[in-house]
């Protein structure tokens, strides 16, 4: 019987992976905080981030927990191809909707 054992993840990339994580974590964070301020804002009727920023915040975080999932459980070439993707997102929120 061959019994396939899972490779652990290479440590060549390990603090590519560990940026992405928590840039990943960071995401979430970031659509949670949108969606308190968002609900606080109905319940006095000020106009809050807009449903746009919430959605978006909250795309960005599921598609960085999903790139920072491969990039954690594989050890070939994905696995920093996912946490430049992770960066990228991050990047592109952060640009799109706190600094521009």
């Amino acid at each position: 019987m061959d019994v396939e054992v899972a490779k652990r993840p290479s440590r060549t990339y390990g603090i590519l992976r560990a940026v992405s994580g928590v840039l990943a974590v960071g995401l979430v964070l970031l659509a949670l905080g949108n969606i308190g301020v968002q609900f606080y804002a109905n319940s006095r009727d000020l106009p809050g981030p807009g449903t746009l920023s919430v959605t978006a915040h909250v795309v960005a975080a599921v598609l960085a927990i999903a790139g920072q999932i491969v990039a954690d459980r594989y050890a070939d070439w994905k696995a920093p191809v996912a946490s430049l993707g992770v960066l990228v997102i991050a990047g592109a929120t952060l640009w799109t909707f706190w600094w521009a």
